[in-house]
C-alpha cells in the first residue's frame, strides 16, 4: 500500500513538473459556403467558433454578381488567455481573407460552387511554464514569448442542397500556407515546436467540412464542423478541429419576379 502512494506521489510529482500550456500555431476558420443560385444575392455570418484551445469571433461576407461570379471574404480574432496573478501566458490571432469563385444551381435543389482565396494570418503568444520547487511546491515562470504571421493560399469547392427552411453543404478546402515570419524570445520549453514550425514554412493542409443551416428565408442558425489535417507535418502544433455555431443572413436585391440576370438555365 505504501509503496503504491510513493509511485501515484512519484508520477504526480513528474507530471507537474515541467508542465506548460499549449499553444498552437494555426487554426482553421470558417468556411464561407454561401450556396448562391443567382446574381445579386448578399449573404452574411456572425458566428463563435472553438477548436483544441483558441476560441473565435468570425465574420463573414459574400456577395453573387451576374454571370455565375461571387465574391466572398472572412475575418476572425480571438485566442486562449490562461494569464494569472503573477504570470502571463496567451495567444493572440488576427486572419483575413477574401475569395472569387464561380456558382451555378444544379437541377431543383443542387448548388455547387468553387472559390480560390488569399488571406493573411498573425499571431501573439506569451509563454509561461511550471517548475517544481520543494515537497509538493510548483510555481509557474514566463518562458519568452512569439510572434508569427502568415499567408494562405487557398482553393475550395461546395456542394449542397438548398431549400427555403434548410441548407446543408459538404465543402474541402486545399490550403497552401507560407509562415513569413516566426520570430521567438527567450523561450525554452516551447522552441522544439517552433523550431519544427521553421523548419516547415510552407505546408499543405487539407480541411473537409460539413455545414447546416435551418431557419427561415432570410435567417437561419449555421453549424459547421471543420477537420484541418496537415499533408507535410502532421506533428506541427496546429488546431485539426473547429466547431462553430452562429447566425447566416441571405438578401436578395432582386424585386420578387423580376428577370434573372446573368442566370442560366438549370442543369
Amino acid at each position: 500500500m505504501k509503496m503504491n502512494f510513493a509511485l501515484a506521489l512519484s508520477f504526480a510529482v513528474i507530471f507537474i513538473t515541467g508542465c506548460s500550456f499549449p499553444h498552437y500555431y494555426y487554426s482553421p476558420n470558417i468556411q464561407n459556403v454561401p450556396l448562391y443560385t443567382d446574381s445579386l444575392e448578399f449573404t452574411g455570418l456572425i458566428a463563435g467558433s472553438t477548436g483544441d484551445v483558441n476560441h473565435f469571433m468570425e465574420f463573414q461576407a459574400g456577395f453573387s454578381f451576374p454571370y455565375h461570379i461571387a465574391w466572398t471574404a472572412g475575418f476572425f480574432f480571438g485566442g486562449k488567455d490562461r494569464s494569472g496573478e503573477d504570470y502571463t501566458d496567451f495567444s493572440k490571432s488576427r486572419y483575413f481573407e477574401s475569395a472569387l469563385g464561380y456558382y451555378t444551381p444544379i437541377r431543383n435543389i443542387g448548388v455547387f460552387e468553387l472559390y480560390g482565396g488569399y488571406g493573411r494570418g498573425s499571431q501573439d503568444h506569451t509563454f509561461s511554464y511550471s517548475e517544481y520547487d520543494n515537497w509538493l511546491k510548483w510555481y509557474v515562470v514566463p518562458d519568452g514569448s512569439a510572434d508569427l504571421s502568415f499567408s494562405k493560399f487557398f482553393i475550395q469547392p461546395n456542394i449542397g442542397i438548398k431549400e427555403r427552411w434548410i441548407e446543408a453543404a459538404f465543402s474541402c478546402r486545399v490550403n497552401y500556407l507560407n509562415f513569413d515570419r516566426i520570430d521567438v524570445y527567450n523561450t525554452v520549453h516551447h522552441l522544439e515546436q517552433l523550431n519544427l514550425l521553421k523548419e516547415n514554412r510552407t505546408p499543405w493542409l487539407v480541411e473537409p467540412a460539413l455545414t447546416l443551416r435551418l431557419g427561415g428565408k432570410f435567417i437561419k442558425g449555421q453549424m459547421q464542423f471543420v477537420y484541418s489535417g496537415n499533408i507535410d507535418e502532421p506533428d506541427l502544433r496546429f488546431e485539426k478541429i473547429r466547431l462553430s455555431m452562429g447566425v447566416f443572413v441571405s438578401l436578395s436585391a432582386k424585386r420578387p419576379g423580376s428577370a434573372q440576370v446573368g442566370h442560366s438555365a438549370m442543369l
